[in-house]
Order: C-alpha cells, then structure tokens, then sequence
C-alpha cells in the first residue's frame, strides 16, 4: 500500500512543481548564494542532458522493465524500504516519462552551481538509488554476517 501512496503523493508533487516552474520561473532565482538557484529550462536529453537515441521507446521500455522488476523480484520481500525506494523511483520515473513521451521534452527547474539543472523527479530516482543500494548492502551484510 506504501507504494502506491508514494508514487500518487509524488507524482502530483512533480507535477505541481514543474508547472510552478513553467508559469512563475522568469530568470535566475538564488536560494542558497549562487550556489543553488532556481531557473526553469526544458531538458530534450535523458539525465545530464545526455542524448540517447530512440529516447521515447527506451523511456517507456525503462518504467516497464522497473514494474516487472518489483513485481516480480521485489514486492514480495515485504521490506518498507524496498517499497519506499521503488516508489520512488517509479514516481519520479513515470511524470519525466510522460513528459518526455508527449512533449519529447522535460522540466527542469532546480540548478546547482557546476553540476547540473534537474527537476523533483530526478531527486527521487537519486533518493532511490541510495535506498535501494543501502537495502541491497544490508541484505548482503546479514548474509555474510560471521
């Protein structure tokens, strides 16, 4: 039940940011110093802006392949914090996604100063990857306990 919870709380969160982003962001806006700003762009690239040919079909080949993976891997571990991570992923995931498929295009509206531009979504598809890696290190841990 977590998971769902999380990828419709997240989802909407996504979304109502970028469309904050897409009305009200004209220009730099400064957070934190120079360092952390908001400035809204649209990002036609994957993570980074990286360019990946054929972005649509991998974009929707990716969500799938991640569903099929907790359904079928996952889901049955009843671990919350493979819940958490997975919805998150999925929740971040699915809006760039959407995007991506109708508009060949992202929202992007959250810098860091000589790193990169990137939205919420990208923020939980990283929060993911760190939960999921801690899971998988504390999985392992246990087994190998001596």
């Amino acid at each position: 039940m977590i998971f769902y919870c999380i990828i419709i709380l997240w989802l909407i969160t996504d979304l109502v940011s970028k469309y904050f982003a897409s009305i009200f962001l004209d220009g730099k806006v400064q957070i934190l110093w120079d360092f952390l700003y908001l400035y809204h762009i649209k990002n036609d690239g994957i993570a980074f802006s990286i360019d990946v040919p054929f972005l649509k079909i991998v974009t929707i080949v990716l969500i799938l392949g991640i569903f099929y993976y907790y359904f079928k891997e996952e889901k049955n571990k009843q671990s919350r914090l493979v819940d958490i991570s997975f919805g998150l992923i999925l929740a971040g995931a699915i809006w760039n996604g959407i995007e991506r498929v109708l508009y060949s295009q992202v929202t992007d509206f959250i810098a860091v100063r000589w790193f990169a531009i990137f939205n919420i979504a990208d923020s939980f598809i990283t929060i993911w990857a760190i939960l999921y890696i801690y899971y998988l290190y504390i999985t392992w841990a246990l087994v190998h306990k001596k």
